[in-house]
């Protein structure tokens, strides 16, 4: 499933999202109570927080770090952190996505998510890693334009959902690290993962 180049990418992305989330993400309540000028002073200071990992760590993808000046974002912008509701799947039900590299790998479903944004209603099919933390890749009306045109991502731990209902952040939502480097393959969102409104949070070119 997750394997080779992509292997590296996946432990990587758990561990920045593991550290991210131990701010804000992991307490629902703690984060609810955030004013929302402290939710996006909190919000800056994770991005300030990967920037320095991706320009120092020997493990980052950027292969210039000299010039590397920082990842560029959409303002933070509070609205596009909703609620999702998700209808879990039969366990063990796989699908297949293509990689960025042209393979096909399988991967497990754990639901679909529904949501609105922007007064658009939404349904994204959200993933279960080998590592057993929840994978949502997803396309918008963003995508190859103003992000990366193979998709975004955003991470979470089972533990975030709550029930039925999932907090799903935007204002997360990152690059590939083959956005950034040619000898990283990565998963292609699946056409059903693509949302009919532009979703300008998170990550951007």
């Amino acid at each position: 499933m997750f394997k080779n180049k992509f292997f590296l990418l996946s432990v990587v992305a758990v561990i920045i999202a593991i550290i991210a989330y131990s701010f804000v993400g992991n307490d629902e309540t703690k984060s609810s109570q955030l004013t929302d000028n402290e939710y996006i002073t909190t919000i800056k200071n994770l991005r300030n927080d990967k920037n320095s990992y991706l320009k120092k760590d020997t493990a980052s993808p950027i292969e210039d770090k000299v010039k590397f000046i920082g990842l560029k974002y959409f303002e933070v912008n509070p609205k596009f952190k909703v609620t999702g509701k998700i209808d879990r799947v039969t366990s063990g039900q796989t699908i297949n996505i293509t990689m960025s590299g042209g393979e096909v790998e399988e991967y497990e479903a754990y639901g679909n998510v529904k949501f609105e944004i922007e007064g658009v209603k939404c349904t994204l099919k959200i993933f279960k890693t080998p590592e057993g933390n929840l994978f949502l890749p997803f396309k918008d009306l963003t995508s190859n334009k103003e992000t990366y045109g193979a998709g975004r991502y955003l991470d979470f731990g089972v533990n975030e959902v709550d029930g039925n209902q999932i907090t799903i952040d935007f204002n997360k939502a990152y690059h590939p690290y083959c956005a950034y480097n040619h000898t990283f393959t990565c998963p292609v969102p699946p056409a059903e993962n693509t949302l009919n409104v532009a979703v300008k949070a998170g990550e951007r070119l």
